[in-house]
């Protein structure tokens, strides 16, 4: 599991999701998902893990829900990143 390629799809999705394209950035996110969700349940550390998904995870998840790209892509910036730099 390559964390940083990871994270390059997600800043691609971060960048659709700032340019207004809110459908295929949530489709782009959907495809994410499932390397994020495996990359869960690799952290040891449950504090890391614990943020990963109370503040980045959930959150991004109710905004897919809400269709919103902007809060969203915050998410992804600025939590989900973020997180993913600690884990590897």
């Amino acid at each position: 599991m390559d964390i940083s390629t990871t994270k390059t799809k997600l800043q691609e999705v971060a960048d659709i999701l700032y340019k207004g394209d809110v459908n295929l950035g949530m489709a782009k996110m959907g495809t994410v998902l499932p390397e994020i969700a495996l990359i869960a349940s690799q952290i040891t550390d449950e504090e890391l893990r614990g943020r990963l998904i109370n503040d980045a995870l959930t959150p991004a998840l109710a905004a897919m829900e809400n269709k919103d790209g902007t809060l969203l892509a915050d998410i992804i910036s600025y939590e989900l990143i973020e997180i993913l730099d600690q884990v590897g």
